[in-house]
């Protein structure tokens, strides 16, 4: 019983503020301070990025949405810090709509873009895509499990 009744009183509740209070203030700081290193702001079109990577070839930021589609942070060469950068949409695919973009890679040598693309909520699609990086037309589409399918590398690889 002497447990119980120190949880509920003044004394616990005031002890838990003061613990509480610290690690919070800790955050404020360093949200407050400067960086150290040097940091891109931007202004999204959406809610939730999933993944970003840099284009180094055309100088922006890559970024896929989970709504779906890909984004673009186009930054220029006189950057100055402080600047709050803009972001575009460079593909809203009408194929893959209900579907998010859950990760993006990179691929200078053949100017393209790979992205995995999944149905988040069922888990009923998957699919690999890639897109042109100057024009953005979609190279090609693979699905890898969709409505009646599913696909079974292990299988496929063992066999002889």
């Amino acid at each position: 019983m002497g447990t119980a009744s120190f949880v509920c009183s003044t004394k616990f509740l005031l002890l838990a503020l003061v613990v509480s209070a610290v690690p919070v203030a800790f955050i404020i700081s360093l949200e407050r301070s400067k960086s150290s290193t040097h940091v891109y702001e931007y202004h999204g079109l959406g809610w939730l990025r999933e993944s970003g990577k840099w284009d180094d070839a055309n100088r922006r930021f890559l970024v896929s949405n989970l709504e779906g589609g890909i984004g673009q942070i186009p930054v220029p060469e006189d950057h100055a810090s402080g600047t709050v950068l803009q972001e575009q949409t460079v593909v809203r695919d009408a194929d893959l709509a209900g579907n998010a973009s859950l990760g993006i890679v990179v691929d200078p040598p053949r100017n393209r873009l790979l992205v995995a693309i999944s149905d988040l909520i069922g888990n009923r699609y998957t699919a690999l895509a890639a897109y042109d990086l100057t024009s953005w037309n979609r190279l090609f589409l693979t699905q890898l499990s969709g409505k009646g399918q599913s696909v079974d590398l292990v299988s496929s690889s063992v066999r002889s």
